[in-house]
């Protein structure tokens, strides 16, 4: 399973759209819940998790440089055509992986 954080300035009710939005994504492209794990966090607690991807802006993304994940990074997250483009190479090559 891939732990997936959607990673934005308060956690809250833009965080739960990025986070419906990934999991759109994925499930349009053949991938279930057994698949991936979608959580959100705030900026400032986002270093305390562990997933294997942060799906972030750009900005947010500085405060990130040293994690030990994968950091995708959207211009705009609420736009699912670009989380796609961003997302999916970098899933199924952990996905890959793991199963290995």
């Amino acid at each position: 399973m891939i732990k997936i954080s959607a990673v934005c300035g308060m956690g809250l009710g833009s965080g739960l759209l990025v986070k419906m939005g990934i999991e759109r994504v994925l499930e349009r492209n053949g991938y279930g819940r057994k698949d991936f794990r979608v959580e959100v966090a705030d900026i400032s607690t986002a270093r305390s998790t562990s997933p294997d991807i942060f799906v972030t802006t750009s900005e947010f993304a500085k405060s990130l440089r040293e994690v030990d994940a994968e950091v995708i990074t959207v211009r705009n997250l609420f736009d699912e055509s670009e989380i796609e483009e961003a997302l999916l190479g970098v899933f199924e090559q952990i996905l890959e992986s793991k199963k290995r």
